[in-house]
């Protein structure tokens, strides 16, 4: 699949495929022919792959925990059951494209994402369903599902009644939310409070035989594209490849541009797409990521925190949690700037008493 959408993006876009922050695929660049629209060829390629049509395709955004864990139930068999479901109800094609479900294996790592319905699972048989307005409701495994087809069933129905219609669930008015889940308290109890669990991102390097492969920017080029293994790879939330049994390789994916050390800029380093996909701004990130990725390198500046270069204030790819928030940096030396003053700053609180950081 991610050679075919190469060979689409070569021919008909700007030769590259963009990891995003939902774990989907962009290409961008897009050719388009004298009415404005995508060429006939290029849909056409894009129908072979398998990914279109589909009346849903904008509202199947669903992240999974990728790494499989002895100590953790596999979720994925479940991805596969949502996918069906959501695609055998026709009002959730009416979800906005910003809709995003979340099937989080107990570890956080998913939960502790941007999402709208969340499963985690508590252990192999049973887990909580919670929604981005906080409500949770404990649930038996064979009942997530259904139970969140038909949160965003309600959602769907809810949004619409709003001018305009709320993209999120938290977004709905106090009569929308007040109905929100109100019917699937009648059938499991009231909704509860229950504080899902909130882990870490999975951070770049070996795990067990596999790699977790971080893709600098989220671009992935051709000679990236062309080292992995021809079966199946899991693409993750944080621009990140699963490669199997790429912790044996791991010399011949950094040499193709792949970060696979945590300690390594590139593994700290994010970008919107800036000018070069983007009319909100005119600033190159994706220079300017460069730029401070080679500062970096030469012992210009430490980095000791996860930094993100945005075009705007709509701060697009921005990862969650902690970082330094650098926006329409005109130059790399702002960036620099706002490093060190975090830095410097975060080391003064250390040292004075009663300063929380």
């Amino acid at each position: 699949m991610l050679r075919q959408l190469a060979d689409i993006s070569a021919e008909h876009a700007d030769g590259l495929l963009q990891l995003t922050i939902r774990g989907n695929i962009q290409l961008r660049s897009m050719r388009l022919d004298s009415a404005g629209a995508v060429s006939t060829a290029a849909s056409n390629a894009l129908v072979a792959t398998g990914i279109v049509p589909y009346s849903h395709e904008r509202v199947r955004t669903i992240m999974c925990s990728p790494v499989p864990s002895s100590r953790r139930p596999d979720l994925h068999p479940m991805v596969e059951d949502l996918d069906d479901a959501i695609l055998a109800e026709p009002d959730l094609a009416d979800l906005p494209g910003s809709f995003v479900w979340a099937l989080d294996d107990g570890g956080g790592d998913i939960a502790a994402e941007r999402w709208d319905l969340c499963y985690q699972a508590v252990t192999s048989s049973a887990g909580i369903v919670a929604t981005s307005t906080g409500e949770t409701w404990e649930v038996l495994a064979r009942q997530a599902v259904p139970t969140l087809v038909r949160l965003a069933g309600e959602f769907a129905t809810l949004r619409r009644q709003q001018d305009p219609p709320a993209l999120h669930p938290y977004q709905l008015g106090f009569r929308q939310q007040s109905r929100f889940g109100a019917r699937l308290s009648i059938e499991l109890g009231a909704a509860g409070s229950r504080t899902l669990h909130r882990g870490s991102r999975l951070r770049v390097g070996p795990v067990g035989d596999d790699l977790v492969a971080g893709v600098p920017l989220g671009l992935l080029t051709p000679e990236m594209i062309d080292l992995l293994p021809r079966g199946p790879v899991t693409l993750t939330p944080w621009r990140q490849v699963l490669v199997p049994g790429g912790a044996y390789d791991t010399a011949a994916y950094r040499a193709a541009g792949y970060a696979i050390d945590p300690a390594e800029p590139w593994a700290r380093v994010t970008a919107c797409t800036g000018a070069m996909g983007c009319v909100r701004t005119e600033v190159d990130t994706i220079a300017t990521a460069e730029r401070l990725v080679d500062a970096v390198t030469n012992g210009e500046v430490v980095l000791s925190e996860d930094v993100h270069i945005s075009g705007c204030e709509n701060r697009c790819g921005a990862p969650r949690g902690e970082y330094v928030d650098v926006v329409n940096p005109r130059h790399v030396v702002v960036a620099i700037d706002a490093i060190e003053e975090r830095r410097y700053g975060m080391q003064s609180d250390e040292k004075s008493p009663g300063v929380g950081r």
